[in-house]
């Protein structure tokens, strides 16, 4: 992706080089020495890589990583062949400037919920790993996921999961610090849950590509895993935005208001 492409008030927060002043956060990695760190980051990107299953190559397609942290698969996706890739992601790392600057992807510092979001291009292959269970409102979330995706563009989520019976729609909730002792931690949906959250937000072909189990997860009820779901952006506008209509399309200007909250025509 060019800079020219993104609207102007969005460039500034593009990280280049490092110019911009960046927030104290340092891995384990970072205290490692450099050589070291940068064999485990080659590995952790290309890993990742083949363990959600993303495109072998991805030759002239536009590409981006919904929460990118330093940046790891976004260089991958250029080794890969994409055209482009760019990051975007809250935090930011020494790490992730110095990637940056040596493979060429661009980065962009911000919310997911930041209407500045919505200025961004769509791409070719999305790619969002961590990020879902940290949100408020994950099916917001998808919604936006759809809007990045071009039309016929995938996307791939990585989140935690709730291990219940496959018919099972539900998500579990996890209040204060009951998930990894972590207060961010908000949601754990069950796969068929997930599948039906990409469904609603205008993909199909949605599929499971991989789960694992993390081990015993204290003060939680059920257990929890980690689960890869792609899906193909195939929904109009249109076809999305007849889901969001109130449900008692009687009262909508199209039936000229003919009915009442029962459905019922006058």
């Amino acid at each position: 992706m060019e800079l020219s492409k993104i609207p102007g008030k969005i460039v500034s927060r593009i990280l280049r080089g490092g110019n911009q002043q960046q927030e104290p956060f340092h891995s384990e990695w970072e205290r490692q020495e450099r050589p070291q760190w940068d064999q485990w980051a080659r590995n952790k990107g290309f890993t990742q890589w083949e363990n959600h299953k993303l495109p072998e190559r991805i030759d002239g397609k536009s590409y981006l990583e919904v929460g990118c942290w330093e940046g790891l698969m976004c260089a991958e996706a250029l080794r890969r062949g994409a055209s482009s890739a760019l990051g975007i992601d809250y935090c930011t790392s020494p790490d992730l400037t110095r990637i940056m600057r040596e493979h060429g992807f661009q980065f962009v510092q911000m919310d997911i919920f930041s209407e500045k979001l919505l200025e961004l291009p769509e791409f070719d292959l999305v790619h969002c790993a961590g990020v879902l269970y940290h949100v408020e409102n994950p099916l917001s979330m998808m919604f936006r996921m759809r809007k990045l995706c071009v039309r016929g563009g995938a996307l791939y989520i990585e989140s935690s999961y709730v291990i219940v019976p496959k018919e099972a729609r539900v998500m579990v909730f996890h209040p204060g610090t009951s998930f990894h002792d972590n207060p961010s931690n908000w949601w754990s949906p069950s796969e068929s849950c997930l599948h039906e959250m990409f469904i609603a937000a205008g993909f199909s072909e949605v599929e499971t590509i991989s789960t694992w189990k993390i081990g015993p997860t204290a003060g939680e009820p059920y257990p929890i895993g980690r689960i890869v779901v792609r899906g193909k952006a195939t929904s109009s506008p249109a076809h999305i935005s007849q889901k969001v209509l109130p449900r008692f399309p009687a009262l909508m200007p199209d039936a000229e208001g003919q009915g009442n909250r029962f459905g019922v025509k006058y």
